[in-house]
């Protein structure tokens, strides 16, 4: 019988107590719920730089416009320098998040694909373009195997 999928937090628990553990299982509610978590410094970041290319042109519009003006496109130059000092904090601050979350990620990965029963040498093909990294992803939403196999017990049915 299967047991109740994990909660957001149980999922960041368990993938932190088993920060570089490359052996075992995962259940597919572990590993989604740990990749959502990783995926939030991602948008952020990505919100972050969209939000810099924005304010780039919108600042370098005014520049121009100020130009011969000197007050003025002091004002400006100061709030982009300003600006920059945000984006760079903001982004240092996911980018060490982001490195802080990958060897966990990593090891949850490898877990949920023994947990299907793939070894987790699956993952080296995210070196391969197009098509191939995507491959490893979509066998995580696959349903655990029953019972125990080559790389254990089943988190989810237990020993059977």
């Amino acid at each position: 019988m299967a047991t109740k999928a994990m909660s957001f937090i149980e999922a960041i628990k368990t993938c932190f107590a088993k920060y570089a553990t490359f052996k075992g299982r995962a259940r597919r509610s572990e590993f989604w719920w740990f990749y959502l978590l990783t995926c939030i410094p991602s948008w952020i970041m990505s919100y972050m730089v969209q939000l810099k290319m924005a304010k780039k042109a919108a600042l370098e519009s005014q520049a121009m416009e100020a130009l011969f003006d000197q007050a003025k496109y002091d004002a400006i130059m100061a709030e982009a320098s300003s600006f920059d000092s945000m984006f760079f904090t903001v982004s240092g601050i996911c980018c060490i998040i982001l490195l802080a979350l990958f060897i966990p990620l990593l090891a949850a990965w490898v877990r949920r694909l023994h947990d299907i029963g793939k070894s987790g040498h699956m993952l080296w093909l995210f070196l391969v373009c197009g098509v191939g990294g995507l491959i490893p992803l979509f066998m995580c939403i696959k349903d655990s195997d029953q019972g125990t196999n080559q790389y254990g017990e089943s988190p989810k049915y237990g020993a059977m």
